[in-house]
């Protein structure tokens, strides 16, 4: 069974500092578009999962698994940014 490299410390930092990002966005700015700059995010990690090799993105299980489950991460997102009313 292949060995499948691990997620370097440099682009877990960055993936840490732009979600953390959007949760101070949230904060400051609106709680809606960090919800759906949340789901933004999870789409590109979808699609950053299913295009660039195993070496480059976070891998932990198979590729379809993870692709799936970031779109309904993403999907479901987008669906509370879009319909949570603003109180």
């Amino acid at each position: 069974m292949p060995q499948t490299p691990q997620t370097t410390v440099v682009v877990a930092l960055v993936a840490l500092l732009v979600v953390a990002g959007a949760v101070v966005f949230g904060a400051m700015v609106s709680v809606r578009a960090a919800v759906l700059v949340m789901a933004g995010i999870a789409f590109l990690g979808a699609a950053a999962r299913l295009a660039l090799p195993a070496t480059r993105v976070f891998s932990v299980r198979r590729r379809a698994v993870d692709v799936s489950m970031m779109l309904v991460l993403a999907a479901a997102l987008a669906y509370l940014g879009l319909t949570t009313p603003l109180g």
